[in-house]
């Protein structure tokens, strides 16, 4: 195996390792908020958008420029557009700058 596929496996295990850390926080605080979550741990874009500090109109909008998580428009429990947790998580680290 090449030094840069090793390089980028390793890589990749932290990038999972924390959205891991980071989904599990994530279910926390969902569960503490008394949110709807489905069986497959998706969320309503209202309330994702009171965990990550937006308005719901602002995670929309990410949403339409294509630059929020992956969503879902299944809906569940009233929620039109929805969002898995560990999808959020991984988002959410794929943006984590070390400065």
């Amino acid at each position: 195996m090449s030094e840069a596929r090793q390089l980028l496996k390793h890589l990749q295990a932290q990038v999972d390792g924390r959205a891991d850390a980071t989904e599990s926080m994530l279910l926390t605080a969902v569960r503490n908020a008394g949110y709807w979550i489905s069986a497959d741990r998706r969320i309503g874009e209202a309330d994702l958008a009171v965990l990550l500090g937006i308005t719901p109109g602002g995670l929309a909008n990410k949403r339409r420029d294509g630059s929020a998580p992956p969503f879902y428009v299944l809906g569940g429990a009233g929620h039109r557009v929805t969002y898995r947790l560990a999808e959020v998580a991984a988002w959410i680290e794929a943006h984590r700058e070390d400065g």
